[in-house]
């Protein structure tokens, strides 16, 4: 309106430049840049990363709306007057998908995770957020500790992108504990008690065992980890697994035993006792190798059951024309006829039973737990429909059968464009005869000429 253009960016600042100047420039060289001084400039924030800008009046005074890629709504006072107020935070969240998220086990309090290196605190009663906390690494999991660790229910654990675990607590400054009850919970903080790096790679499971006493942590690394719960989380040990491990599950107390369930990204389940503090050689590694595991592989059944179906389904239609048969002969002595026997048929030839598919990789998992002693459940996704480029462990192989593909495909092209080739060269040749033969056909006296319309079709 003013003849002036507002421009963001994600260094946190927001210029304002005269639009006739940038209208009327023109650069002094062949790379089409011009250096220009802004008219005005304002400081959003250090770590502010703006992405639009919007401006509406309020009581006829403007007021700018600013959208921050980091999780945030500003509003934003750009009169540059010396009574302008400073940026205010409308409102903060996470930036792109929550990675995991966990409940107080005393409260109505909720932790969440995300790639945007926070973790935040939610009293989802009062539809508000409390606090949070930032790091240098994103969020990817998240475990509220349970009150067996904690009775005052203020102890979260949370895994990062990088393999590191954190033990955060949620408290109030003044003192009272902000979970046990509904008091002063707009005054909740977090603070950073321990951490450590159990693993190389994203962390993806967090679980506490029933009694609270062992931490396990799981990981893309393909290791499960073990910590002995204390004041300060001590290393038991480490186990490898089959996979990139997607969940952990601890048995309920209605098991005998404390068992971990551990279930992998490729289809894997393996059961594990819980490790116990100091009965490990820890000296030279952590990695336990002797801790009795039972071992699960879940792999498609859908073709056995095709297949089973089918021959239920024609031995069922053998009983039904054998059964026809026996009804029509018997019909036939009723009425006194005589039955000639019939030469013995050729056996009908069967189409071949539907093959059993054993795919080389099982359909990922996606969680499981615990039900009756002895018992789990796992729930599972299509490999075929959901499996990307990413998702392939070995790209060589598929682009080796993507080029065999290819070349077959190629030969087939090849063959139809040659048959296509030789019947033009065919048509040319049978055109030609046809004109030498109409040129003949004209040389001849005119009472032996033959006399017809011919269509000529162009190929």
């Amino acid at each position: 309106d003013e003849g002036e253009l507002v421009t963001v960016g994600g260094d946190g600042y927001i210029r304002v430049w005269d639009f006739e100047t940038i209208d009327a420039a023109d650069s002094v060289d062949d790379t089409g840049l011009l250096a220009m001084e802004d008219m005005n400039e304002l400081l959003v924030g250090k770590n502010v990363n703006l992405s639009s800008i919007m401006k509406i009046h309020d009581l006829g005074q403007p007021i700018w709306y600013a959208q921050d890629s980091n999780g945030a709504i500003w509003k934003l006072d750009l009169s540059f007057s010396n009574v302008t107020h400073d940026p205010e935070c409308l409102f903060t969240f996470h930036s792109g998908k929550i990675e995991a998220m966990g409940v107080s086990p005393v409260t109505y309090l909720m932790a969440t995770t995300a790639l945007d290196h926070s973790v935040r605190i939610y009293d989802f009663i009062g539809n508000c957020q409390l606090t949070e906390i930032k790091f240098k690494q994103g969020g990817t999991a998240l475990t509220w500790a349970p009150r067996v660790v904690n009775p005052k229910g203020g102890l979260i654990a949370v895994g990062f992108e990088d393999g590191v675990v954190r033990i955060i607590e949620v408290y109030d400054p003044r003192g009272l504990a902000v979970v046990a009850g509904r008091t002063n919970v707009g005054n909740a903080e977090m603070c950073l008690k321990q951490a450590f790096k159990p693993h190389t790679a994203a962390v993806t499971a967090l679980a506490y065992e029933r009694n609270g006493e062992v931490l396990a942590t799981g990981s893309k690394d393909k290791t499960v980890f073990f910590f002995a719960v204390e004041d300060k989380y001590e290393p038991i040990g480490y186990i490898c697994v089959p996979g990139p491990v997607q969940a952990l599950q601890w048995s309920p107390s209605s098991h005998a035993e404390s068992m971990l369930l551990v279930l992998c990204e490729n289809g894997f389940a393996l059961q594990v006792p819980a490790p116990i503090l100091g009965e490990q050689d820890t000296v030279s590694t952590y990695e336990i190798k002797d801790l009795p595991t039972q071992y699960f592989r879940f792999c498609s059944i859908k073709s056995r059951i095709k297949r089973e179906e089918e021959i239920e389904r024609r031995e069922k239609k053998k009983q039904e024309e054998e059964k026809a048969k026996l009804e029509w002969i018997k019909k036939q002595q009723d009425m006194g006829l005589e039955i000639e026997e019939e030469p013995e048929a050729e056996p009908k030839k069967e189409e071949p039973l539907p093959p059993i598919y054993v795919p080389q990789e099982p359909s990922p998992i996606v969680c499981g737990f615990y039900s009756a002693p002895g018992k789990f459940w796992l729930s599972l996704r299509d490999l075929e429909k959901e499996k990307t480029a990413e998702d392939i462990e070995d790209p060589s192989a598929y682009s080796i059968e993507n080029a065999r593909q290819k070349k077959e495909y190629d030969q087939i092209m090849k063959a139809a464009e040659d048959k296509k080739h030789k019947k033009r060269q065919e048509l040319i040749i049978l055109r030609h005869e046809f004109h030498h033969l109409l040129q003949r056909n004209m040389e001849l006296p005119k009472h032996m000429q033959l006399h017809r319309e011919v269509h000529q079709i162009g190929v």
